[in-house]
């Protein structure tokens, strides 16, 4: 299992401290170039600093994703989630200047998205109570997937164009989007929400077996 995750990842966790030094140095504002101001914004002395970019420190994955986010860098941020394990690849930066090809390309991979939904709804009316979906579709269901996982990667992509191009924000944008899926309901609003969805499931799956 380790080798075929390891697989997965284009980067690993040993240039996690290269990432954070190139976006620190390549910052928008030349102030945030420094050691120093970083070291002060991050809450760490300028020496531990030294040490995450020369890969002789550990940085826990909440700094790894403060350092990003104050240097404005979507990209270094996409590689510490991936690094991670938490996210797909970072896209190429040169690829989101152009704003109207972001939108082209997230129309394109939307309608592939809308085809791949259909041919998951063919296979699930064709399945019969106690088929074994990947024997009988294996190779539909991964190419259905496999369009679905590239709208995840054109959404990020897309946001990231339009922060870096039309000015988006992407933290009021976050908020507004948990407020409205806490009225719909779909969220698990606490720990002890969470508990009693886990304590229904184990139960359901206790009564299911009996």
């Amino acid at each position: 299992m380790a080798n075929t995750l390891s697989q997965t990842r284009l980067y690993h966790v040993s240039q996690i401290g290269d990432v954070l030094r190139i976006a620190r140095e390549r910052a928008s504002k030349p102030e945030h170039r420094t050691k120093q101001r970083m070291a002060e914004e991050l809450g760490i002395t300028v020496a531990r600093l030294t040490r995450i970019e020369e890969g002789t420190a550990q940085v826990p994955l909440e700094l790894a994703i403060q350092w990003c986010q104050i240097v404005n860098d979507h990209t270094a941020l996409a590689k510490v989630r991936h690094i991670w394990g938490l996210d797909l690849p970072a896209t190429n930066p040169l690829l989101q200047e152009d704003m109207l090809s972001q939108l082209i390309n997230f129309r394109r991979q939307a309608t592939q998205a809308i085809e791949a939904i259909a041919g998951l709804l063919d296979i699930s009316v064709q399945l019969r109570p106690g088929d074994n979906v990947t024997e009988r579709f294996g190779k539909e269901l991964y190419e259905h997937a496999e369009e679905i996982l590239d709208m995840k990667q054109a959404t990020e992509s897309l946001l990231t164009s339009l922060s870096l191009n039309w000015g988006l924000d992407r933290e009021k944008l976050r908020r507004s989007w948990t407020q409205e899926a806490l009225a719909d309901g779909v969220l698990v609003t606490s720990v002890s929400h969470y508990e009693e969805i886990k304590k229904e499931q184990f139960f359901s799956e206790r009564a299911a077996s009996l």
